[in-house]
């Protein structure tokens, strides 16, 4: 009996910090521009639909030189490790981003190959051309509104690599929340 009544709580602890995201911005001056619950997310046959609509204090100049900003999105954006540029025209960038997505105690690596088409200063569409996500869509239109700029984000994505069933959905809101809040603090801090 008292191996129950240890166990019981251990495991409740256990579970709690499984389901329970540790903010990556503990550390950060600053708390989260964007939160998870601001991150609308779908699953169904093992495919996620993201929905994000969010007001940047920034020009729509500001906020496109951020959100095009490949060959520097690493140095931003928490969970990238790379953003490497492989072609760039006017009018198309071709992106290989490498990073780990984290949720509480789980984290797993993905590859994202993309060709990014730019409708400057409205629309940023991605389609998946590579890297361990086997499919991905996504569309990004930004416009004025107030003094800020408008973000409207849809992003269809179709992983190659497991999620725990569970925290999927969790895990997507809150990596594209942190992602976002990142890009935010970005547009803000540039002059």
């Amino acid at each position: 009996m008292p191996y129950r009544l240890i166990s019981r709580p251990l495991a409740i602890l256990a579970l709690a910090v499984w389901l329970y995201p540790l903010p990556a911005a503990l550390a950060a001056d600053a708390p989260p521009v964007v939160s998870d619950s601001d991150v609308r997310v779908e699953r169904a046959h093992g495919s996620f639909t993201v929905d994000l609509s969010i007001l940047a204090p920034v020009d729509a100049t500001r906020a496109w030189a951020v959100l095009t900003d490949f060959e520097h999105m690493a140095d931003f954006v928490p969970n990238l490790t790379s953003s490497v540029v492989t072609e760039r025209s006017d009018t198309l960038v071709k992106v290989t981003q490498k990073g780990v997505a984290k949720y509480g105690i789980f984290s797993t690596q993905f590859e994202s190959v993309r060709e990014i088409h730019l409708a400057p200063p409205q629309e940023i569409r991605a389609h998946g051309v590579g890297g361990n996500i086997l499919r991905m869509e996504s569309r990004m239109q930004l416009e004025p509104e107030g003094s800020g700029t408008r973000l409207t984000y849809h992003a269809e994505v179709l992983p190659g690599f497991w999620f725990p069933p569970l925290i999927g959905p969790s895990l997507v809101r809150h990596e594209t929340a942190e992602q976002f809040s990142a890009m935010l603090h970005e547009m803000q801090r540039r002059p």
